[in-house]
C-alpha cells in the first residue's frame, strides 16, 4: 500500500473516531407501572435498550400507595441503570407515569430516587404520557396509538405529527389483575365501563400499539425462544390472533405458563387481561389488525426534549 493511501485512510479513520467521539449520548429511563427501562441514545437513534420487570404498580390499584417491596424492587433497578448510563458517558434523565403520577405517596419514592442517584424525576402527567408514545410511534402517518401500560392506557390519534385526539385512561395490565383476576365477565364489565371514558375516537388509517402488552403477544406467536425486537417491530399483528393467544393463556393454568414459549415472567400474571382489553379496543375503534412498534414513549421524550438538552 503507498504511502498517500496509507495516510488517507489513517485521516479517515481519524475523522470517524472524533466525530463519534463528539456524539452527544443520551440515557432515557423510563419508571413505569411494570418495567423500568433504559434507553441509550444519539440523539437521532436508539443504540440500546435494557429493561428490568419491578411491578412498581403491584397493590396500588386497592391501596392508592407504592408498596415498599414495589419501590425497593424499583430502585434497585433505577439505580442499576443510572450506573450503565454513566458507563456510557451519557446526559441521564429520568421520567415517570401513572402508577409514580397516582400513588399517594410517590414524593417519598422520588425522594428517595433523589438522594440514592442524584437524579430529578419529572413525573409526566397523563395527556403528556399520551403525547410521548405518539411522538415516538407515529412516524408522521395518518394513525391511531394505542399504548396498554401497567396502570393507564393511552389512546392518541394524529396526522403528520399533528395530534388531533389524545387521552389517557387509568386502566392497564396490573390494574385489570388486581381488580379482575382473569375472570372474563369483571374483565368484560371493568374494560366497558373504562373504555367508555375515551367518548369518540376519531376514525383514522391505522392502528399502532406499542409497549410490552403487544410486544409480548408477538414474541407469543412467533414462539419467540430469545426476544427479537427487529422481529417485532412493524408486525402485523391480526385481533385473531391476538384471541387465540388470550384463550390459549387463560387456559393454561398460571404454573404451566413457563412452558409458552415467548411468554417472560413478568407478563405471566398480567397478560390475560391485558390481551382481553386489547381485543375490546380494537373492535371499539374498528380494526382487525394492528401494528406493533418498538418506538415507544423512551423515543417521544427524547425527541420532544433534546432541543432544550443541547
Amino acid at each position: 500500500m503507498c504511502f498517500l493511501c496509507y495516510n488517507k485512510i489513517i485521516k479517515l479513520l481519524l475523522k470517524i473516531i472524533t466525530e463519534h467521539a463528539m456524539d452527544k449520548l443520551f440515557g432515557i429511563i423510563d419508571i413505569g407501572s411494570n418495567s423500568i427501562r433504559l434507553m441509550i441514545s444519539d440523539g437521532k437513534k436508539s443504540l440500546k435498550k435494557y429493561v428490568e420487570t419491578t411491578k412498581l404498580a403491584d397493590g396500588l390499584a386497592k391501596t392508592g400507595i407504592l408498596q415498599d417491596a414495589a419501590m425497593e424492587r424499583s430502585l434497585f433497578a433505577i439505580q442499576k441503570f443510572v450506573e450503565i448510563a454513566k458507563e456510557y458517558n451519557a446526559e441521564i434523565h429520568i421520567f415517570a407515569t401513572e402508577a409514580v403520577r397516582s400513588a399517594k405517596n410517590s414524593s417519598v419514592f422520588t425522594s428517595d430516587i433523589k438522594r440514592l442517584t442524584d437524579k430529578e424525576v419529572d413525573v409526566v402527567c397523563g395527556d403528556m404520557e399520551a403525547k410521548l408514545g405518539f411522538t415516538g410511534a407515529s412516524e408522521g402517518q395518518n394513525v391511531c396509538v394505542v399504548d396498554i401500560g401497567g396502570a393507564s392506557t393511552e389512546i392518541v390519534c394524529g396526522d403528520n405529527g399533528n395530534i388531533i385526539y389524545g387521552k389517557s385512561v387509568p386502566i392497564g395490565a396490573v390494574r385489570l389483575r388486581d381488580n379482575c383476576g382473569e375472570d372474563e365477565y369483571k374483565l368484560q364489565t371493568y374494560i366497558a365501563e373504562n373504555l367508555k371514558n375515551y367518548g369518540t375516537v376519531p376514525t383514522m388509517d391505522k392502528l399502532v400499539a406499542i409497549g410490552g402488552t403487544a410486544s409480548t403477544l408477538v414474541s407469543v406467536l412467533l414462539q419467540m425462544e430469545e426476544y427479537n425486537s427487529n422481529l417485532v417491530h412493524n408486525y402485523k399483528l391480526c385481533k385473531k390472533d391476538i384471541e387465540k393467544i388470550y384463550n390459549q393463556i387463560k387456559n393454561t393454568a398460571p404454573k404451566e405458563r413457563s412452558r409458552i414459549k415467548g411468554l417472560v415472567a413478568g407478563r405471566r400474571d398480567i397478560i390475560v387481561g391485558a390481551a382481553f382489553e386489547l381485543i375490546k379496543i380494537m373492535e371499539m375503534l374498528g380494526f382487525e389488525y394492528l401494528f406493533v412498534s418498538e418506538k415507544d414513549n423512551l423515543e417521544g421524550y427524547l425527541m420532544l426534549n433534546k432541543d432544550k438538552w443541547q
